[in-house]
């Protein structure tokens, strides 16, 4: 599976839903609360062999992986 493919499917896992993430430009993108938002880099950084710098634009949360 591709990365793009393995970060969405765990973003799924901890939200459960599909609906909220998108790549744009090799950053993920995704709408939810900073709790969720932990959360997800948590789970991430499980599944992924690479850094994560998490931000905040707007009400979503943006990973770049460094």
């Amino acid at each position: 599976m591709g990365f793009e493919k393995v970060v969405l499917a765990e973003v799924a896992t901890v939200l459960g839903t599909t609906k909220a993430a998108s790549f744009t430009n090799g950053t993920l993108f995704v709408e939810c609360s900073v709790p969720d938002a932990v959360k997800i880099e948590t789970a991430l950084l499980n599944v992924v062999n690479c850094g994560i710098i998490l931000s905040r634009v707007g009400d979503e949360s943006a990973y770049d992986f460094v």
